[in-house]
């Protein structure tokens, strides 16, 4: 039986759990990662798998 309710969308990065951004003191790529995030508030039109 599964608990809980499970979430309508998640976003994926390809970096450890603890590391959602990516490496620290990585600024730029940090940046990259924020605004692809961003990027697919504004362009996506349906769920689906995103290649960043």
């Amino acid at each position: 039986m599964e608990h809980g309710v499970p979430a309508p969308r998640v976003g994926f990065v390809p970096f450890p759990y603890n590391l959602p951004m990516g490496e620290p003191g990585d600024r730029e790529g940090h940046r990259r990662v924020a605004l692809a995030a961003l990027a697919l508030l504004y362009d996506l039109e349906e769920p689906g798998e995103v290649e960043l």
